[in-house]
């Protein structure tokens, strides 16, 4: 029961994503260019404004009891940045490396790869110290994992709650509302998205597990499991991570933007870079733009807010870096000789 309920909220949820070509790097990435792309920002807004109340109901009535990542800031701070770091690089998120396969974009699988192995060296190889020492010593708040709701109190942290909801949905109503391309425009992305990423919980608890999706390690999962070390538990998040490639497959092929096809040498290099440093980032922190901004902002997690913001200041830094190291167009012969005959 467990596989099959994994394999059918996997494969709805790589539909979506490829659907709306919802990458995260381009998302924080849009708040960081000129002129901005909001398109993005806009649909995981949307996802925060239906997911939030919908996730919290769940946890107030006793339907759903998560897993809440916990606040290590120092992880949180440092994975997060490693983690955007990566995502400029391969100009990608680890999620858009499972749907852009599935669409056919062959060569994340180069970035699969080095996620992978990112991955393995953070919590089995020799970054597991620096992992381990990051991770110590969590804030807790009344012996629980810190959120919004018990570190401010319940009045305070529901008002602040309401009133940045209400901004939210301000600036989503006056915003512009795009005709529908080959891919989903963000209302209804936004709305698809933040439905079924509430429904999953329910469907994972059916499922035995404590948490929807995920990929921090999961490649050191599979590793133990098939080298014997330990015993694989729950398979929800492993399943639920790999069929989000037929799922983006199936909405590829029914919407005639699937295209097989390879990468330039640079670009292998660019995925091979950026997928590293996200399995390393990811692992530092315990999450990804997956399991902390799609899944542990909706639980309020002060660990997957900092977490994704740290994202987002790693995405600024580099974006910028890469702009400094860009280098200058150069004037074309005409130019040049009008100038010196000047």
């Amino acid at each position: 029961m467990t596989i099959l309920l994994a394999l059918a909220a996997g494969t709805v949820l790589g539909y979506l994503f490829e659907r709306g070509d919802f990458c995260f790097h381009s998302t924080l990435r849009g708040l960081v260019r000129l002129p901005r792309q909001l398109n993005l920002v806009r649909a995981y807004l949307m996802t925060l404004l239906i997911a939030i109340p919908l996730v919290q109901g769940m946890i107030a009535l006793g339907w759903i009891a998560p897993w809440v990542a916990p606040w290590a800031w120092q992880a949180n701070l440092v994975g997060g940045l490693i983690f955007g770091a990566g995502m400029v690089i391969a100009a990608t998120c680890i999620t858009g490396i499972f749907y852009k396969l599935g669409h056919g974009m062959l060569g994340t699988l180069v970035g699969l790869a080095t996620w992978s192995l990112g991955d393995l060296l953070t919590w089995r190889g020799p970054l597991n110290p620096l992992r381990t020492a990051l991770n110590q010593n969590p804030v807790v708040t009344g012996g629980e994992p810190t959120t919004i709701l018990n570190v401010l109190g319940s009045s305070l942290g529901l008002g602040l709650l309401v009133l940045l909801l209400a901004a939210a949905a301000v600036f989503l109503w006056r915003s512009p509302r795009p005709r529908q391309g080959d891919y989903w425009s963000w209302l209804p992305l936004g709305l698809s998205v933040g439905l079924f990423t509430s429904l999953a919980w329910l469907l994972a608890r059916a499922g035995g597990a404590n948490y929807t999706f995920g990929t921090s390690r999961v490649p050191t999962m599979l590793y133990e499991t098939l080298s014997g070390a330990t015993d694989p538990g729950n398979l929800w998040i492993p399943v639920a991570l790999i069929a989000l490639l037929p799922g983006s497959f199936i909405a590829a092929r029914r919407a005639g933007t699937f295209w097989a096809r390879g990468e330039s040498s640079g670009r292998y290099t660019q995925l091979a870079a950026g997928g590293l440093l996200m399995g390393i980032g990811a692992g530092i922190s315990g999450g990804c733009n997956l399991g902390h901004s799609l899944v542990g902002v909706p639980l309020l997690s002060l660990g997957s807010i900092t977490t994704t913001l740290a994202m987002l200041l790693g995405v600024f830094l580099t974006d910028r870096a890469a702009g400094l190291l860009r280098p200058l167009p150069r004037l074309n012969q005409s130019s040049s000789s009008a100038t010196t005959s000047g």
